[in-house]
């Protein structure tokens, strides 16, 4: 795309040593501390400038057609900066001399890397601005309900839950709403979190007045304080279902539950016990 990588700071360790052999009698120990650590300041720069170029390469590559006019000035100053990382490398073959040349060499490399890192810095900000005029991709709500709902049944309560709130974000008035409400309530429900199911279930009932799904809403909230121990809410809540929606598979649900808890709670006819009969006595 760009031609091959280059690797600039590769050069610069090399370069201190051929200096020092050419100065040896004349650098003291502490200017060759002092340079050695900036050429190793130096290359990891060059690895990091590498590196967000490599990067940026990338990113220009996966651009969509549409923005090929917005990217070729960008190609060109991608193009630009392998250049100058290129001569940088080039230029850093030539450093002889004395030490003070040497020093002064690698200050000057210093000073075109902060120049290249400025250029790199400003192609990161118009890449972004490029991204930012992209047009969303449209949302179509019947998919991601679909979606949502084969996540819940494949037991992927959590990316279900968050599908269906993302839903419930996107299209908080479309008709599915009172379903994708009483879906997150049923997540919550898997999840174990069953105070939160409660108020989930709760406002489909509130929220939804119209949904088809308040039937199971009701029924299911019902049911939760069931599992609960709240046997007085539950009763309350099975008994709306039985009475507000007779029809519905929701209240046979509703009325098996009710019958079996009044069995539970009928309290059990005392037993006499039997009295133990005095043997006869014998004639």
């Amino acid at each position: 795309m760009m031609g091959e990588k280059v690797r600039p700071g590769r050069a610069l360790f090399p370069l201190l040593l051929s200096v020092l052999l050419l100065v040896g009698c004349v650098a003291t120990t502490k200017q060759v501390e002092s340079l050695d650590a900036r050429i190793t300041v130096l290359n990891s720069r060059m690895d990091r400038v590498e590196n967000r170029l490599g990067k940026l390469e990338k990113r220009v590559e996966q651009l969509s057609e549409a923005e090929k006019s917005d990217t070729a000035a960008l190609r060109s100053d991608l193009a630009d900066t392998n250049v100058a990382l290129k001569q940088l490398e080039d230029d850093s073959r030539y450093l002889k001399g004395g030490i003070e040349q040497a020093e002064k060499g690698v200050s000057d490399l210093g000073d075109r890397m902060d120049q290249i890192e400025t250029r790199l810095t400003a192609l990161e900000q118009s890449i972004k601005g490029i991204q930012a005029k992209k047009p969303k991709k449209a949302i179509n709500p019947q998919s991601l309900y679909d979606t949502a709902l084969q996540l819940f049944r494949s037991g992927q309560y959590l990316d279900s839950l968050d599908a269906f709130r993302k839903f419930l974000k996107e299209f908080p008035d479309h008709t599915l709403a009172g379903n994708a409400q009483y879906w997150i309530g049923e997540c919550l429900y898997a999840m174990g979190k069953k105070k939160e199911a409660i108020l989930a279930f709760d406002k489909v009932v509130k929220g939804y007045p119209e949904s088809p799904k308040i039937p199971s809403a009701l029924l299911k909230e019902g049911l939760t304080f069931l599992s609960l121990g709240n046997r007085a809410v539950a009763k309350i809540l099975l008994k709306r279902v039985v009475n507000d929606y007779p029809d519905t598979d929701q209240a046979k649900i509703a009325a098996r539950e009710l019958k079996a808890l009044v069995k539970k709670e009928r309290p059990r006819p005392k037993v006499k016990p039997k009295l133990k009969q005095k043997p006869h006595p014998k004639h």
